[in-house]
């Protein structure tokens, strides 16, 4: 299976598809450029050790690049952050799942790397690459799913218990976002939509309308029938963890239907740097509870103690 597939021909061959996936919007244009580029630069890393076939790649070699050390712009090197590992191995493990779609490769040379978890908290967000695995397993095939657009709503920053609520009057698709309505511990809100989730849910309301005209009733991820909150909650859980089931994380303790929501939140915090957007984003009135989920120790980042320690 592709056993003499050059390290370079395969390179291409990879961002060749990722490029189709982003033209989906399965993958969004800043992901497929930063994956690209650091594909490439694992590449280059794997050539000076001497693989120059795909089949040459092992987890050695993986696990040195994945832990590779940084170089800060005043030219000290140290240890990469916990952020700098995942992405690495994201960008790994995205690679060679596409070879093996592509039918290049069944290896999987990232499977025994551990690094520390993000969240403080007993669940984790989905990664960056899980993310895309999961838009791609979540595309529809002769009709906008109910799996889609939990799926939409969840990655928005929508918890289980509203996205059962999401009304098609609730989607305000001019400025590519919606209404989220809260929960005893949420606070009501707007959510941005990605390019893939703004398709999503529009191609779901259009065929949700065509049997319930009434937008203001006409549901986005449930049934329309009338149902307690309870249930209404439980179709959604079951909704996202069929597509956890789908692309392999339903046999991880930490991975549940809410790793996906907190995705919005990490996503959030990387674009801003801000905790408290990512407490927007999930309607929470924490700030701590939203750093224990996205995994930031406010009280010992350096750029917030005296000389990048705390006061004894």
């Amino acid at each position: 299976m592709g056993s003499d597939l050059s390290l370079t021909h395969a390179t291409d061959l990879v961002i060749d598809a990722w490029r189709e996936m982003a033209a989906r919007d399965e993958m969004s244009e800043q992901t497929f450029d930063k994956f690209g580029l650091l594909f490439k630069r694992f590449g280059r890393f794997a050539a000076v050790r001497g693989a120059l076939l795909i089949c040459d790649v092992g987890s050695g070699i993986t696990e040195d690049f994945v832990n590779a050390k940084g170089r800060s712009r005043h030219g000290h090197v140290s240890d990469s952050a916990v952020a700098t590992r995942l992405l690495r191995r994201s960008v790994v493990r995205t690679a060679f799942r596409t070879l093996r779609e592509l039918g290049l490769s069944d290896q999987d040379p990232t499977r025994d790397i551990v690094l520390p978890a993000r969240t403080h908290e007993g669940v984790r967000p989905l990664s960056e690459d899980e993310v895309v695995l999961l838009r791609h397993h979540a595309a529809y095939v002769r009709r906008p799913t109910r799996h889609a657009a939990a799926a939409a709503l969840a990655l928005a920053g929508g918890h289980s218990g509203e996205i059962g609520h999401a009304v098609v009057a609730d989607l305000d698709l001019p400025h590519s976002r919606v209404w989220m309505h809260g929960a005893r511990k949420y606070e009501p809100r707007w959510c941005r939509l990605d390019a893939w989730g703004r398709h999503v849910l529009a191609e779901r309301a259009h065929h949700v309308t065509a049997r319930h005209p009434d937008t203001s009733t006409a549901r986005l991820a449930v049934s329309c029938a009338p149902a307690p909150d309870s249930a209404l909650q439980a179709r959604t859980c079951v909704a996202l963890r069929d597509l956890l089931r789908k692309i392999g994380l339903d046999g991880e303790a930490d991975v549940t239907p809410a790793s996906v929501t907190t995705r919005a939140a990490v996503e959030a915090f990387e674009l801003t740097g801000r905790i408290e957007e990512s407490a927007r984003r999930l309607g929470l009135r924490s700030l701590d509870r939203a750093a224990a989920i996205v995994g930031y120790d406010w009280r010992n980042d350096p750029a917030y103690t005296d000389g990048g320690s705390a006061r004894a």
